[in-house]
């Protein structure tokens, strides 16, 4: 890990233009750290990644420009098998435990509520450049306590697999299945069958039910 009081350079992923510059702004102002890029999407952050050295990776968790950039888990896997030195901080809206334990497991350095006061974010950019387990905001931590205390208490309660979540997750968001396959770079059928094995194990019967579920536990 890099030192925290040695020059950082940091890449900034949102696409959301207000919110990228007041992260970008904040984390800026920041003694020792310099903003090297920003992105307004995943394609746009692998592509800064590959022409821009960096000691830290800021993202959003979803980024929704066009249907074949890379966000969500699949994003977040991509980074960390390219960059699997480089800490990643992930700022999100998301309320649902099962995604965040995924991103635990995936090895992020840091997890942040968009709901939080920015300067959270720059705390917790601090702190993940030298602690070796996953920072947690408070709102995070309280998320990730109330849907359980381990992944596998996650498990027993919504028992969907990662492939599931993510298939889920962005079928809530608004993508058909077809983009869905697109997007995870999977078939038609492959996905079709995720949905379908998702919405048995929750005892959904309709997409409408499937929407209002995601929805009310966080998937978006």
């Amino acid at each position: 890990m890099t030192n925290a009081t040695q020059d950082v350079k940091i890449v900034v992923a949102d696409d959301h233009p207000v919110a990228l510059i007041a992260i970008a702004d904040t984390l800026g102002a920041m003694p020792g750290f310099t903003v090297a890029a920003r992105a307004e999407s995943g394609a746009e952050l692998i592509e800064a990644l590959d022409r821009t050295p960096c000691d830290l990776i800021v993202t959003d968790f979803t980024m929704q420009h066009e249907n074949d950039h890379e966000d969500g888990l699949r994003l977040v896997g991509r980074l960390r098998r390219l960059y699997p030195r480089t800490p990643i901080v992930v700022f999100t809206m998301l309320t649902n435990g099962g995604i965040l334990h995924q991103l635990c497991q995936l090895g992020v350095a840091g997890l942040v509520g968009k709901d939080e006061q920015i300067g959270v974010l720059a705390q917790v950019c601090q702190r993940a450049l030298t602690e070796k387990q996953t920072v947690l905001s408070p709102r995070i931590d309280e998320r990730l306590a109330q849907s359980g205390a381990t992944a596998d208490d996650f498990r027993r309660t919504h028992p969907l697999s990662p492939r599931e979540l993510e298939v889920v997750r962005l079928f809530t968001i608004g993508l058909t299945v077809t983009e869905i396959a697109k997007h995870l770079n999977r078939s038609v059928t492959t996905v079709a069958t995720q949905k379908r094995a998702a919405m048995r194990k929750l005892h959904l019967e309709s997409n409408a039910d499937l929407i209002r579920y995601a929805t009310e536990h966080g998937f978006s």
